[in-house]
């Protein structure tokens, strides 16, 4: 009988999926595509709505200086940059100190999260958050500007990798591009909405003795409070304990993760899994990658109304204008991703958003005119369209809690410098065309391709945890314990082979 590496579960790992649903007297049939098609669908009605409108309201606070930076620009004496004197580079410096502790404190946050729980940790950063970015309208000085941003960094460090190690308890790594992709997409629905919103609120100028961009700080911290208790009181933490499951789908839900998705049972922190995780090459390999994308993350983020601006448009217009190409993002996100899920193959899906997105800085870097710099920032609105694909494919090469919190939070930590340096890329004094920011970023798009398809090569590009250590469901199945109960190391992915070359991954065997 000839057994190849299919996407068809083995017997015994199918018994590990089933062992893992202990305390119920269902037997799950993982090959039920109907109970799989029900789950993920409730799975999707309960979990997307909740992660979809916090990072919504996540990234319209993180846009908001930005947008307040050329908020009522048309009239200096209400502007930002005049009342709290902005000039060279106290813009960027303002943008770079709320990444210092942002990057210090995500790290362990993961950690936080699975001793707190998901919904507790997630809406007490909310709430931090959402607090001082309304006392941000009472800011009066350079100085307490930097404050304020320091301690926001505080506050909002370990909402994103907690909300990717989040999705990693729900769906399974060929699902989970479309499931980054939409929560990514809130981002460009958000930054559509910021432009919208900072229009909006450009009209409350000297209402109630408030500048435009003070009410601006107000209206998008109040939402966050209050959708941070919202999520406290009622996201649902683990599969295990979903409310919204009968007890069939319940034990279906946890069983269809397999053995190396991380899960409720994982110890809060493993030493000797976190040291084999940081020393691997690979670990340091990704995030360097994701560190160069979040740069182009970044410098859209806060330089796009900018760059907007010095095409000649003041005022509501400008932020009017940063809505086309976050919708024009939002669909190429989502193509994307998509079909990364649909094919099941991640690396050549993030080379092509990255190729995309480098195409978009070379235009910035070389052309003059209005109408090509305008095109170029559809282009880099397109950066999550590679940043997702490459999570989703971080996400299925570790296995278990500890690896999956450091896969995670260290490597966005890490990226997350680049809220550091991106900022200085952009000085105001290479205005309007900024050349240095645009041929750098451009420059680390091209080394992060090389870097993507050196992954590929050397881990392949599918989306399964099988891809990564063909052989490992067999070796667990066989030291599972008659419980059903599996040791904590044991789940780590690093302790199987590497990956085979493609051409040995099929194995005759005479029965």
């Amino acid at each position: 009988m000839q057994v190849t590496t299919t996407d068809t579960k083995h017997a015994d790992q199918a018994s590990v999926e089933q062992d893992v649903a202990v305390g119920t007297t269902y037997v799950p049939d993982l090959n039920d595509k109907a109970m799989e098609r029900r789950v993920v669908r409730k799975i999707d009605m309960w979990i997307l709505p909740f992660i979809c409108i916090s990072y919504l309201i996540n990234y319209l606070d993180r846009v908001n200086l930005g947008n307040a930076r050329t908020l009522n620009n048309n009239t200096p004496e209400s502007n930002l940059v005049k009342e709290l004197d902005l000039t060279g580079n106290r813009y960027n410096i303002a943008v770079a100190v709320f990444f210092v502790p942002y990057v210090i404190f995500e790290a362990p946050s993961n950690f936080a999260m699975k001793f707190f729980s998901p919904s507790v940790w997630i809406g007490r950063i909310m709430i931090s958050w959402g607090i001082i970015t309304i006392c941000t309208c009472a800011v009066k000085s350079f100085g307490g500007l930097l404050a304020i941003r320091f301690f926001l960094g505080v506050a909002e460090a370990g909402f994103f990798p907690g909300v990717v190690m989040y999705l990693c308890y729900w769906y399974k790594p060929s699902e989970r591009a479309t499931r980054l992709a939409i929560f990514a997409g809130s981002v460009a629905v958000a930054g559509a909405f910021s432009g919208l919103l900072a229009t909006g609120i450009s009209f409350l100028n000297g209402k109630a003795g408030l500048a435009g961009w003070q009410w601006l700080f107000v209206l998008t911290g109040i939402p966050a409070v209050i959708f941070g208790v919202i999520v406290w009181r009622y996201m649902p933490n683990y599969p295990q304990d979903a409310k919204f499951f009968t007890e069939e789908e319940r034990a279906f839900a946890v069983a269809r993760m397999g053995p190396f998705a991380p899960n409720k049972e994982d110890k809060t922190f493993s030493a000797e899994i976190a040291k084999q995780t940081l020393l691997d090459p690979l670990f340091w390999t990704y995030a360097i990658s994701y560190f160069f994308m979040v740069n182009s993350l970044n410098a859209f983020s806060y330089f796009s109304p900018t760059i907007i601006a010095n095409l000649g448009f003041k005022g509501y217009t400008g932020q009017l204008l940063t809505v086309p190409p976050n919708v024009f993002g939002l669909i190429i996100i989502l193509a994307n991703c998509i079909h990364s899920d649909y094919s099941r193959e991640r690396i050549r899906h993030a080379l092509a958003g990255l190729a995309l997105v480098g195409s978009g800085y070379l235009i910035l870097a070389l052309v003059t005119n209005w109408i090509g710099r305008y095109v170029a920032v559809f282009l880099i609105a397109c950066t999550n369209s590679a940043v997702m694909p490459f999570l989703a494919h971080r996400t299925a090469t570790v296995s278990g809690s500890t690896a999956t919190a450091l896969a995670t939070g260290v490597t966005i930590a890490i990226s997350n410098c680049g809220g550091i340096s991106a900022p200085f890329l952009f000085p105001g004094t290479d205005g309007p065309n900024y050349p240095m920011g645009n041929w750098t970023v451009f420059g680390m798009l091209c080394a992060t391709f090389l870097m993507t398809i050196y992954l590929g090569f050397r881990l392949g590009t599918s989306s399964e945890y099988r891809d990564f250590a063909p052989g490992a469901a067999e070796q667990l199945a066989a030291r599972t314990s008659i419980e059903g109960k599996l040791p904590n190391e044991a789940r780590d992915s690093r302790e199987f082979p590497p990956r085979k070359p493609d051409s040995e991954t099929n194995v005759g065997n005479a029965l």
